[in-house]
């Protein structure tokens, strides 16, 4: 298909210059969805929305051999080898809370696992919230259950399995397949719903959660199935909103993260590899006038996801790729012959089974995150990983997807 174009709509906020993130006002009030307290968000603002590393520290080949590959090589052009913000959390005092010192954001360091052995389903998560107010917990009466991204944001890769800092946050967990159910819920619920899948509850209502053992971001059943788990944040209402300027010449600035967007994608799926290839093709033909264009690493890609829009929304409003409108995807017809929208590679490699290596990357889906009979299976703005390149191993799914060029705003 052709591209589809978008109508160029930005949404004006107020642009403070201002480095970091401000303390937020209490808000004045609180919208219900179904039985989830979602409070409203604050205005974004040039700064108030830095991605946090994924502390990515390793390069990797196709099938998961340490590298080191410099620029106008096979590979080059991976995670680790640009700077990025490094995490930093400061536990209180009295072992209850983590603050989060890049985000603005304060964490319940544990969470709530119930003795009975269940976790809970998405609207009675606000239970733990009421409780955790109830009791003024920490010294705070405004814990709340994070949005997708804030949750995103202390998602770490150093180690992988689970992917969080086990030394701030605690993952209760007794094996390895404890670990892959280690699922956490988000206060955004997915616009679409579940499709025909089987084992799944067709037109199920879906909301995202973060696995923090496996990494994945995946819509998962409000009601029916597993139960999950919740950690209560608090503090910086404008974190994950962003603040898109359209540049008139082909990119888009996020003025909250400040990282400049290619506004088309490549137009075409290819592997990992020529991927990573694709920015340094584009860097020598200086792209947009700029030659320092990269592969986004994975925080940096789902920053971009807009949570409110799926392709099948079941409000018209809703309909469309899982970005801004201000963005131009190209159109694609997914494996069961539905119009959709890309998977887009990032340069975060992934290690596909505990203690393994890395011969896969991960990749956010703007399209429905589909099965291979084209129904809805993780949503549009799931962020999962496939292998690098095709034929190099079983469980090949996603190896051919798109590509949106970042570079840092100066």
């Amino acid at each position: 298909m052709n591209n589809l174009k978008f109508s160029a709509i930005i949404s004006i906020a107020i642009a403070a210059n201002l480095i970091g993130c401000s303390k937020p006002d209490q808000p004045s009030e609180t919208t219900i969805t179904g039985d989830l307290q979602v409070v409203p968000r604050a205005a974004a603002y040039a700064g108030c929305y830095p991605i946090v590393s994924t502390s990515q520290t390793g390069i990797w080949d196709a099938t998961g051999n340490s590298i080191t590959p410099v620029l106008g090589e096979a590979f080059f052009g991976q995670d680790a080898q640009f700077t990025h913000t490094t995490p930093a959390y400061t536990k209180s005092s009295d072992g209850l809370t983590v603050k989060d010192e890049v985000t603005g954001l304060t964490w319940h360091k544990t969470y709530e696992k119930p003795t009975s052995g269940g976790a809970y389903y998405w609207a009675e998560t606000q239970t733990v919230v009421d409780n955790l107010n109830k009791q003024n917990y920490g010294g705070y009466s405004d814990w709340r259950v994070p949005t997708i991204k804030e949750l995103y944001s202390l998602w770490d890769v150093s180690v992988g399995w689970p992917y969080i800092n086990t030394g701030f946050f605690d993952i209760k967990y007794t094996d390895e397949q404890d670990l892959s159910h280690a699922i956490f819920w988000s206060s955004d619920k997915y616009t679409g719903l579940m499709g025909n899948v089987t084992g799944e509850t067709p037109g199920a209502e879906l909301a995202f959660g973060v696995n923090f053992g496996t990494g994945h971001i995946k819509s998962y059943s409000i009601s029916v199935g597993p139960k999950h788990f919740v950690r209560c944040v608090r503090g910086n209402l404008s974190y994950g909103v962003n603040l898109f300027q359209n540049n008139n010449d082909g990119s888009i600035s996020d003025l909250a993260t400040g990282l400049m967007w290619q506004k088309n994608d490549n137009g075409s799926g290819m592997d990992w590899e020529h991927a990573l290839a694709y920015s340094q093709t584009q860097n020598t033909a200086n792209y947009l006038g700029h030659n320092d264009w990269r592969l986004p690493n994975a925080k940096e890609l789902q920053s971009l996801v807009d949570y409110t829009r799926s392709p099948y929304a079941t409000k018209a409003a809703n309909v469309g790729p899982a970005i801004n409108a201000l963005f131009s995807c190209t159109g694609i017809l997914n494996d069961g012959g539905k119009a959709d929208y890309p998977y887009y590679w990032t340069s975060t490699s992934a290690m596909s089974l505990a203690n393994g290596s890395y011969p896969s990357a991960w990749y956010v889906a703007v399209g429905q995150a589909e099965d291979g009979n084209g129904e809805n299976l993780h949503g549009a703005g799931a962020v999962r990983f496939d292998k690098k390149i095709v034929g190099t191993g079983q469980g090949e799914e996603r190896v051919l997807n798109y590509v949106r060029l970042v570079r840092n705003i100066k």
